[in-house]
């Protein structure tokens, strides 16, 4: 287990599906199992902070995009939401299934200031 794993855990014991957290070059820090494929993270991950995100793909289902502010990027499709925070160095994912978009930006948006503030 790696040190960044309690992250993920800690969002996932707040009942979120699937969390990751994945560096500025799309490699994978940690991740909770059975993580969603994210095809070309990289730059998906790059295009969701772009003036004009349009959605990003999770096994090759299309989430939209539905708004965002400094710090983070809030997704949904369907009845499930996703969350994307960026750091200085990395990106934390949070994916709820059949959850709300606005409990996964409270808990992972929590979990990335305080990383911010550790310099990540």
């Amino acid at each position: 287990m790696s040190g960044w794993d309690q992250y993920v855990t800690n969002l996932t014991s707040q009942g979120i599906t699937h969390a990751g957290i994945f560096g500025a070059d799309g490699s994978k820090w940690a991740a909770s199992p059975n993580f969603p494929t994210i095809d070309h993270i990289k730059d998906e991950l790059s295009k969701a902070f772009s003036t004009q995100p349009s959605g990003i793909v999770v096994n090759g289902e299309k989430y939209i995009f539905i708004r965002n502010q400094d710090n983070f990027v809030v997704f949904r499709k369907g009845a499930d939401g996703m969350v994307i925070v960026k750091l200085n160095q990395a990106y934390i994912v949070s994916v709820g299934v059949n959850q709300k978009p606005e409990m996964l930006v409270a808990a992972t948006n929590k979990i990335g200031e305080y990383l911010k503030n550790c310099g990540y």
